[in-house]
C-alpha cells in the first residue's frame, strides 16, 4: 500500500524537515500551513495519516481534527505539540486522533514508527472491512 501523508503545522521548519525525512523513507508527503489548507487538500486528495499540530493559528488543530474526520473517518491523525493540556489531550482522543508526540522531536525515528503503526492500523482496518462485506454478501 502507497501511504500519503499531510503534515499541517504553522512551523515551516517542522513541516521541511519532516517532510524531508518521510520522502526519504518513502512516503508521498504534502504540507499544509494551517487547517484550512489541510481541509482544502483533503478534498482533492485522499491522504492516509495526517501529521496535526494541535496548537495553530486560525483553525486549531482540535477544529482541524474534527472537520478531517467528517471528510474521511479511516484517516489516521498523529497529534504534535510543543505543549498541551490534559484537556487537550483527552479531547484530541476523543475527537479521533490516533496518536500523539510532543515537539521537538528528539527523534525523527519516533515518528516514522507513529506512520508505521498507522499503516499497520490502516491495512487491518481494510482487511476487516473486506471480510465483513464478504460476510454480508453471503448472507
Amino acid at each position: 500500500m502507497s501511504v500519503s501523508i499531510l503534515i499541517v503545522d504553522d512551523e515551516e521548519g517542522i513541516r521541511n524537515s519532516l517532510s524531508a525525512y518521510l520522502k526519504l523513507e518513502g512516503y508521498d508527503v504534502e504540507t499544509a500551513a494551517d487547517g484550512r489548507l489541510a481541509v482544502e487538500r483533503l478534498r482533492g486528495k485522499k491522504f492516509n495519516v495526517i501529521l496535526l499540530d494541535i496548537n495553530m493559528p486560525g483553525m486549531d488543530g482540535l477544529d482541524t481534527l474534527q472537520a478531517v474526520k467528517s471528510i474521511d473517518f479511516s484517516i489516521q491523525v498523529i497529534m504534535m505539540t510543543a505543549y498541551s493540556t490534559f484537556e487537550k489531550t483527552m479531547k484530541s482522543l476523543e475527537y479521533g486522533a490516533t496518536d500523539y508526540i510532543l515537539k521537538p522531536f528528539d527523534d525523527l525515528e519516533a515518528i516514522l514508527r507513529l506512520v508505521k503503526i498507522s499503516e499497520e492500523r490502516l491495512d487491518r482496518w481494510k482487511k476487516n472491512m473486506s471480510a465483513s462485506i464478504v460476510r454480508q454478501r453471503q448472507d
